[in-house]
């Protein structure tokens, strides 16, 4: 008995297939393919009556995809893609890659300005980052040579000699500084609209229920998915968000964003982690020089609030 009875005998009309539907074009398939456009459409035809499904509509000027041609289409070209990745996973790599996957926050505001620095370092190696969500499911995959985690249970990896404690985050509310400057008062930075990069609010609930602020009035709240999108927001002056002021270092020391003087800054609940899954000479050095930046961005971090005043509370 055949293993997968109803599959066509030819596996080229699948093939066929998946190009004219990605291209809804019977004459860019043929020219993908190489071949006739006749022979496109007549091998579409006994694919159709091979399976008993009408696949394609033919209009006068144009093609499209009935309800079965969609869903067929979107499994052979999911497998195909497939297919293809294990297929140039298997090529000899021309060139040696370094992947760090880390927490989507950190990957874009504190490792991307970077990137120039660790190309210039090794040149002979690509970089690669993958930005992650889930702190579990990063860490159990093996798609990495380093990875930067941030977690809200820091006692998980603590222990963990393979991985490497990087630091804290500083808390802060900040708005721009053309808002600052209309009214430079704390209260009323409090009540201007605030925004958040949770759907939770967290970040903000927790600064004000560390510094004892109520609010007197009811204060409009615009809710993001991301801290990029809230602080471009923020840039814009659309309000005041609380975020972790080593995020924002540039932002801070050119006066892109204020956080008023005199601010208390909360550590969060959330820590971040280095772990190296490659134990290479290169991926070893990469994570100390990541611990080296983040000293710096720590001292910087000091600086200002020397400079501003702000009080930072001590872990």
């Amino acid at each position: 008995m055949k293993s997968y009875p109803d599959i066509p005998y030819s596996h080229n009309s699948l093939k066929m297939f998946e190009s004219v539907a990605r291209h809804l074009s019977f004459t860019e398939a043929a020219n993908e393919q190489n071949v006739t456009q006749s022979a496109v459409s007549r091998q579409i035809k006994q694919l159709e009556q091979g399976i008993g499904v009408n696949l394609i509509i033919r209009k006068h000027r144009s093609i499209e995809l009935t309800a079965q041609g969609s869903e067929l289409f979107a499994v052979l070209q999911r497998n195909y893609q497939n297919i293809q990745t294990l297929l140039e996973s298997w090529r000899p790599e021309t060139q040696k890659r370094i992947v760090i996957k880390a927490a989507l926050s950190y990957a874009t505001r504190s490792l991307l300005p970077k990137i120039q620095q660790l190309q210039e370092r090794y040149p002979e190696y690509e970089i690669v980052v993958i930005p992650t969500i889930e702190e579990d499911e990063a860490l159990s995959s093996t798609d990495y040579d380093l990875l930067i985690l941030n977690s809200r249970v820091p006692h998980r990896y603590k222990d963990r000699s393979d991985v490497l404690f990087l630091r804290d985050e500083y808390m802060a509310p900040v708005c721009s500084q053309e808002l600052y400057a209309h009214d430079p008062n704390f209260d009323a930075l409090l009540r201007l609209p605030r925004l958040h990069p949770t759907l939770d609010h967290h970040d903000w609930k927790t600064w004000l229920s560390t510094v004892g602020h109520q609010d007197a009035i009811k204060v409009r709240n615009t809710t993001f998915f991301t801290l990029d999108l809230a602080l471009s927001a923020c840039l814009s002056g659309q309000g005041v968000t609380v975020t972790d002021l080593l995020l924002i270092l540039p932002e801070l020391e050119h006066g892109y964003l204020v956080c008023p003087n005199k601010a208390q800054i909360q550590p969060s609940a959330w820590q971040y982690f280095c772990h190296c899954r490659s134990t290479s000479t290169i991926v070893a050095d990469i994570s100390q020089w990541i611990q080296s930046e983040t000293k710096k961005e720590l001292d910087t971090l000091q600086r200002l609030s020397h400079d501003f005043e702000w009080y930072m509370v001590q872990t």
